[in-house]
């Protein structure tokens, strides 16, 4: 099992890779897209998140799906025709004594990670809160981007199989 302590704005999180899909803590907060075009990864510079993949928070009764499309369209400015669930980060906010949970973020929830082809790359509009998008080269990102986190950096190498595969 793969977990580490992060510190997010609202302080400490503990983070858990759920690698089998369908087996992760509800309530589902956010999803996110290892889009692969070609060889390359598609990553997204997010204020307050930094270079990262591309997604971000469910809305209230909104898809899953709905909401992954949506934010790869906001985020992004690509399409994935069929994302493939990857798996879950469980995010745990008990390690955090000023935590207090509200709607959008619970106690205990999970992330999904999806990936897929990119099918379409629009031109890219830098609104909402991403600055920047980037295609990188998948066999460099961990070397270039050491800083991930050990869960993220596990689900990645999940990522990679997948598109091996």
């Amino acid at each position: 099992m793969i977990t580490a302590l992060v510190y997010w704005n609202s302080g400490p999180v503990h983070l858990r890779w759920v690698p089998q899909p369908g087996r992760y803590a509800e309530p589902v907060t956010a999803v996110h897209c290892f889009c692969f075009a070609g060889e390359e990864l598609i990553l997204v510079d997010v204020t307050g998140r930094g270079i990262s993949i591309p997604g971000g928070h469910v809305e209230i009764g909104e898809g899953l799906l709905d909401c992954l499309r949506r934010e790869l369209a906001e985020e992004a400015c690509v399409t994935v025709d069929s994302p493939n669930l990857l798996g879950a980060v469980e995010c745990d906010h008990s390690v955090n004594p000023a935590f207090r949970p509200n709607q959008r973020y619970p106690q205990l929830g999970s992330q999904l990670l999806y990936v897929g082809a990119v099918t379409q790359i629009l031109p890219f509009v830098g609104r909402h809160e991403t600055s920047k998008r980037f295609m990188i080269p998948a066999a460099e990102c961990l070397e270039r981007y050491p800083d991930w986190d050990a869960v993220f950096q596990a689900a990645f190498k999940d990522a990679l199989l997948w598109k091996a595969g």
